[in-house]
């Protein structure tokens, strides 16, 4: 028998009747071993979970004996970061050596070398919470619920599980605020946090300080409502695979999501509430429901508890794109974008960074409004453009686009120099009686004070102060008493109108106030601030998408929905 090196590996070559055959030989391992005692009297502790997790993807795992000593077997030459987890204990986890951040861990280098041995922990006792955890529909208790204590960076310090009768006590936490997660026990309830949250960032804290226990952390699980449906191809029908997001529109419910599977399905369990779905889906274009471009026109969706809402469908269409360019008639440096809205609602926009002004937006099939604008780093007004080369949106060519459409040449050429004329944007062309319809305007006298009225029989609405730029924006309740049918909203210098656009008035569902309100940039008395629409932005999705990336991450044990 000869021994042979292959590719840095230790293998065998045997010669078999002329024959060699190759056989690699298992790399060399080491193990890591020592004790786990008690701080506070010294006795051992058994069952503690003991973990190394190397730099380089090495691990293993063991647990303590009944005289709390462990060893890590068979583990490949690697530098561990060894963790002590005496989890349904009163003592805290903790890092080798003495540390409870895991950036201030003592490394243990294994290298073929041998056994490492006295890496032992002397754990310390921590704070505690206590509770019971029912069903909110009957107050059964729930048994096998995960309890687990988030820190404020949303990982788990501790963690345990309900009994029979629905209670819990978690022990060994170290001084802190904490958000408590319950994680549900079967399809049928919703997990949440303490009190009554559905996401980590609504979540109350608790304030846990060591050697206490904070008993009453009960919490009552919702029964679960479900909104099912498929998501296709608009070419050819065939199933897509989506990100499904659903949004509670008195946002108590923040955000719950999910993936299609191999057919195109998915089912997201939610509390009782009222929602909207939106779709997203590489290379196609996002979707609300019921194919809807945006938040404001996206139908709502009601779901009872331990109701199924199906048939909530997306056919997603591909992307239309508009092509153009930005010509700035001036020296003057400053920033440009370009946006594109929807009945009265931003869809998108785009910075222009290219020394050409080339713009690129990618939107989904429906009817639009481009506008683009100049803000100037001097001070100098900013000039605002809505295509095709007018001042207002009432005046502005619409863009109508198919799936897949590629339109070319929206120009726009803003021109500092120019007068600009004062023009009104609304957030939508018709409002009921009795609501809010926000006003947003361009071309004002810095630092005017501008009066809007509904015409003809002239209705008084407030008032609304332009900023440095000449732009103002806010909010008027339209009164209940309003008559319905089309009217005409101005904005007045003094008595002269110097701007207005239409606007359609529905009949109100009841009786209501026949009072007005205003809203000011510049914070007149008797207003009521609006910065627009309570809509998600796209941005805050593609930031979760990136965080359900950083979840793969093994070197932190982070909450599982």
């Amino acid at each position: 028998m000869m021994r042979a090196v292959l590719g840095g590996m230790a293998a065998f070559a045997l010669a078999l009747g002329g024959v060699t055959a190759a056989v690699a030989a298992e790399p060399e391992t080491d193990t890591i071993s020592g004790t786990v005692t008690r701080e506070d009297d010294g006795t051992p502790v058994a069952g503690v979970m003991v973990t190394a997790s190397g730099e380089n993807g090495g691990w293993g795992y063991t647990v303590t004996d009944e005289v709390g000593a462990y060893t890590l077997p068979d583990l490949v030459a690697d530098s561990y970061v060894v963790t002590f987890m005496p989890d349904g204990t009163d003592l805290k986890r903790e890092y080798w050596e003495n540390t409870f951040d895991y950036a201030q861990a003592t490394p243990i280098v294994v290298d073929g070398g041998g056994a490492v041995s006295g890496i032992d922990a002397s754990l310390a006792v921590g704070g505690g919470i206590q509770g019971v955890v029912t069903r909110e529909d009957d107050d059964t208790p729930l048994e096998n619920v995960s309890v687990q204590a988030l820190d404020e960076r949303n990982e788990i310090v501790g963690a345990t599980q309900t009994d029979a009768s629905g209670a819990y006590d978690l022990g060994g936490l170290p001084t802190g605020s904490y958000r408590v997660r319950f994680g549900a026990p079967d399809a049928e309830t919703l997990s949440e946090f303490w009190e009554s949250a559905y996401n980590w960032d609504t979540a109350t804290p608790v304030s846990i300080v060591e050697g206490q226990t904070t008993a009453g952390m009960d919490a009552a699980l919702a029964t679960a409502g479900y909104i099912t449906g498929t998501v296709t191809n608009g070419v050819g029908g065939e199933p897509v695979f989506t990100t499904v997001l659903a949004y509670d529109v008195a946002e108590r419910f923040d955000l719950e999501f999910h993936f299609t599977d191999g057919d195109g399905a998915y089912r997201i369990g939610v509390p009782a509430g009222t929602y909207k779905v939106l779709f997203m889906s590489t290379g196609l274009a996002v979707e609300w429901w019921n194919d809807a471009p945006v938040w404001d026109s996206a139908v709502e969706i009601t779901v009872a508890a331990g109701e199924e809402v199906d048939g909530i469908d997306a056919v997603l269409d591909k992307i239309a794109t508009v092509n153009g360019t930005v010509t700035v008639a001036s020296d003057k440096p400053a920033d440009v974008s370009v946006r594109a809205w929807s009945e009265g609602v931003e869809v998108t926009n785009r910075v222009i960074t290219s020394d050409t002004g080339a713009f690129s937006l990618d939107l989904q099939k429906g009817t639009y409004t481009l506008q683009a604008t100049a803000t100037f780093t001097d001070g100098t007004p900013p000039v605002t453009q809505y295509f095709d080369g007018v001042a207002t949106a009432g005046e502005a060519t619409p863009l109508t686009l198919a799936p897949g459409d590629i339109v070319e040449g929206i120009d726009f050429v803003l021109d500092p120099d120019e007068e600009p004329e004062p023009a009104l944007t609304l957030s939508a062309g018709t409002v009921v009686a009795g609501k809010e319809i926000t006003v947003s305007g361009t071309g004002f006298a810095p630092g005017a004070a501008i009066a809007f009225e509904l015409h003809s029989d002239p209705i008084a609405l407030g008032t609304l102060t332009a900023d440095a730029g000449g732009v103002l924006r806010g909010s008027f309740r339209i009164p209940a008493s309003a008559p319905a049918g089309a009217h005409t909203l101005v904005a007045l210098s003094g008595t002269t109108v110097i701007a207005s656009t239409p606007l359609t008035v529905t009949a109100a569902a009841g009786s209501g106030s026949n009072g007005s309100g205003s809203a000011t940039t510049g914070g007149a008395s008797g207003a009521l601030a609006s910065t627009g629409s309570d809509a998600p932005v796209f941005a805050a999705t593609g930031a979760l998408l990136l965080l359900f990336a950083g979840l793969t991450l093994v070197r932190r044990r982070r909450t599982q929905s």
